[in-house]
């Protein structure tokens, strides 16, 4: 994990918690100290640098997470960095779509911006009665989680027929504490089920708004 601020110290702790192990990086001894009991290792260093990422360990990570998204350059020469080790698989924060742009152009296998991504889930959840959660898949594809409307509650997934009549897929449905992954096609929609549903961004909103 390379900077340690806000979203980058968070990142590292949930990471920690599901008991992977974190190498957790910043110029600032403040930010490491603050996390240093939380993960496998931290380290005060410059994230530019090539040589003291090497002897950090940094080569021998799966996974490199640049989190340095304030100083757009520094994210910048921290990327070159870590493809110089050969890291296999690179996520970088962007500050906004330019950011991103040239973290991608760069090199970035992933590139993630999550103020306009929160910020999105929030307007669609906020658009949308009933929609619990909506996550953006790509530019053409989303995910949405909906509490079960009414009109559907009582039908099977055979009988909505959604595929066909709406082009999206009912992919799980979740009652009470259990969820179902792939329900048959007999499935009935029940009182207090959401629904988990897939399919492109447009086909997805214009269900959401029956």
């Amino acid at each position: 994990m390379l900077g340690l601020g806000r979203f980058g110290s968070h990142l590292a702790f949930t990471l920690a918690q599901k008991g992977y192990r974190v190498l957790g990086l910043d110029h600032n001894e403040k930010m490491v100290d603050a996390i240093c009991d939380c993960v496998t290792m931290a380290k005060v260093l410059d994230c530019t640098n090539t040589e003291a990422l090497r002897e950090a360990g940094v080569a021998n990570c799966d996974v490199a997470i640049l989190c340095i998204g304030n100083n757009i350059e520094a994210s910048i020469l921290a990327l070159v960095a870590l493809q110089e080790l050969k890291v296999p698989y690179i996520i970088a924060k962007a500050q906004n779509d330019v950011h991103g742009r040239v973290l991608s152009k760069m090199g970035a296998h992933e590139v993630v911006n999550p103020e306009k991504d929160m910020a999105i889930r929030l307007a669609n959840r906020l658009t949308f009665s009933n929609l619990l959660d909506f996550i953006e898949l790509s530019p053409d594809y989303s995910l949405a989680e909906e509490k079960a409307p009414p009109h559907l509650v009582g039908k099977s997934l055979s009988d909505l027929d959604l595929h066909h009549r709406a082009r999206i897929s009912i992919v799980a449905i979740k009652r009470n504490d259990h969820l179902l992954i792939a329900p048959s096609a007999d499935e009935r929609i029940q009182i207090g089920d959401a629904i988990v549903l897939i399919g492109s961004t447009e086909a997805v909103n214009s269900f959401l708004k029956e």
